[in-house]
C-alpha cells in the first residue's frame, strides 16, 4: 500500500460523509471486486451502483469512532461506528491494494444496526 491507512481512512470517511461517488469509485483499480455475501460488484461501473446503493440507504456517514484498525503491506482493515440517517452503524471494511495505492479488493461488512428503520 503506498497510502498511510490512517490517511486513507479519514479520507474515504469524508468521502462517504459527502457523498462523493466519484472521488470513492476513483479509489478503486478499473478491475477492482467489492466482495460481499450478496453478491460481487466487478470493475467501476458496478461499483458505482454498489456505492450510490450504500449512500441511498444510509445517506449519511459521520464517524463516531473507530474501533479496530490494522494494517499490513498491501492490506487493511478497520472497524467503526458510524451515524446515519437511517440509525447507527458498526462497520467493518477490508482492503487490499495495488502498488499504485488503488484498491484491488474490498470485502465490506457490517456488524451491527441500531436503526429507527
Amino acid at each position: 500500500m503506498t497510502n498511510d491507512g490512517k490517511t486513507f481512512f479519514e479520507d474515504r470517511m469524508a468521502l462517504l460523509g459527502s457523498g462523493d461517488i466519484d472521488s470513492l469509485v476513483a479509489q478503486y483499480a478499473d478491475d477492482a471486486e467489492i466482495v460481499r455475501f450478496l453478491g460481487v460488484a466487478r470493475g467501476r461501473d458496478e461499483i458505482r451502483a454498489y456505492l450510490i446503493g450504500l449512500l441511498a440507504a444510509h445517506q449519511s456517514y459521520e464517524l463516531v469512532s473507530l474501533d479496530q484498525f490494522q494494517e499490513s503491506g498491501d492490506s487493511l482493515i478497520w472497524e467503526a461506528t458510524v451515524e446515519t440517517t437511517a440509525g447507527p452503524l458498526q462497520i467493518y471494511d477490508v482492503f487490499v491494494f495495488d502498488a499504485a495505492g488503488q484498491i484491488t479488493r474490498h470485502f465490506p461488512g457490517l456488524q451491527g444496526y441500531w436503526g429507527s428503520a
